[in-house]
């Protein structure tokens, strides 16, 4: 998971809210009832909720940006949302949602679509950027 900490430190301009304890990612884990990719793990555990490149990537307990609320209200929303993706952004432009899997591909969602996968997990999507 290297790989992404040096993909993200490699960018000039970004903000984060700080590192997440392994405790509180695992609880928000049980409260969705999946387990995050490991990828995404290490970004909530290094960074928290993290901006870059004009990018807004979800974290957990924060008053706007929260993966928890996001995916509950997706859920809520959207009877077909997959129960094996968590919301890692919101895109604010007509519902799309970037969402990963449990297995950590990465992928566009709107409201009563389908999946639409962008990239193969959150190291080569942030690397697209």
């Amino acid at each position: 998971m290297n790989k992404i900490v040096e993909i993200i430190d490699s960018f000039k301009r970004k903000r984060f809210s700080g590192g997440v304890e392994l405790a509180v990612i695992a609880k928000a884990e049980q409260e969705l009832k999946l387990t995050f990719a490991d990828d995404f793990k290490v970004v909530l555990h290094k960074y928290g909720f993290l901006n870059a490149k004009g990018e807004e990537f979800l974290g957990i307990d924060t008053t706007t940006y929260d993966v928890v609320k996001a995916t509950k209200a997706a859920r809520a929303a959207d009877v077909a949302f997959p129960d094996d993706v968590y919301v890692v952004e919101n895109c604010a432009i007509d519902g799309l949602l970037l969402v990963q899997r449990t297995t950590g591909e990465v992928a566009s969602y709107q409201r009563g679509g389908a999946l639409q996968q962008v990239a193969a997990n959150l190291s080569d999507y942030l690397s697209n950027l």
